[in-house]
């Protein structure tokens, strides 16, 4: 699946792309890291992390809207 938002690509065959799921208090949540490929296309992508709601049962959609409005959250250490 390849999804392509405003300049942003997350594209599930890219290792630098990924979805974790999380449930809480009975909600399912995607914390989301796609890439910037910036609006002229840049040569170098930068990672973006997005979170929010999520459903299996329409992944892309969630993803997509993920993208578009959801959270950001920062590069944690590792």
């Amino acid at each position: 699946m390849k999804i392509q938002v405003n300049g942003m690509i997350y594209d599930e065959s890219n290792r630098d792309c990924q979805c974790q799921l999380a449930t809480t208090q009975n909600e399912l949540f995607a914390f989301i890291q796609c890439l910037d490929l910036g609006m002229d296309g840049q040569e170098t992508p930068i990672k973006k992390r997005y979170w929010g709601r999520y459903d299996h049962d329409d992944k892309e959609e969630s993803i997509r809207a993920i993208m578009q409005n959801g959270g950001k959250w920062p590069l944690l250490p590792q």
